[in-house]
């Protein structure tokens, strides 16, 4: 069963550094950059928002959320055919 946990929160990195540890040291890395959280998780972005992954390609236990800008959706989409949707819906 997928992880849809609030992207950037304490309970969040635990779990992600369980199965991309090297994702949640990069996040880690641009959020202090950034000075803040709410920050896209690739690319540091602050307008971005809360999305959970719906692709077929999901396994489970794995975190299917991040916090991303637009740019960086379209680019997860072209590049990964990720499906994305509102973490709220």
């Amino acid at each position: 069963m997928s992880l849809y946990l609030k992207p950037h929160t304490a309970e969040w990195f635990a779990a992600l550094e369980k199965v991309a540890p090297h994702q949640a040291e990069r996040t880690r890395y641009i959020i202090r950059l950034a000075g803040r959280e709410d920050i896209c998780s690739i690319c540091g972005d602050v307008e971005s928002d809360d999305y959970k992954v719906a692709s077929e390609q999901s396994l489970p236990g794995v975190i299917d959320t991040l916090r991303l800008c637009s740019d960086c959706v379209e680019m997860r989409k072209l590049m990964e055919g990720e499906v994305f949707h509102p973490l709220g819906n």
